[in-house]
């Protein structure tokens, strides 16, 4: 791999990590002013019928 693709590689995962980044803090500030912050509320569970 050549130095100058490798520096594009490298800038490219950095915008998408930033990228993910903004999205995060969007998503937990949507969610803190609608008053959704319960963690385990869309955790449902894999087999319902299940009991321990």
């Amino acid at each position: 791999m050549s130095r100058k693709s490798y520096n594009k590689t490298n800038i490219w995962v950095a915008i998408g990590a930033i990228f993910l980044i903004i999205l995060l803090i969007i998503w937990l500030t949507v969610a803190d002013f609608t008053g959704n912050t319960d963690v385990a509320a869309f955790m449902t569970p894999a087999f319902p019928y299940f009991k321990l």
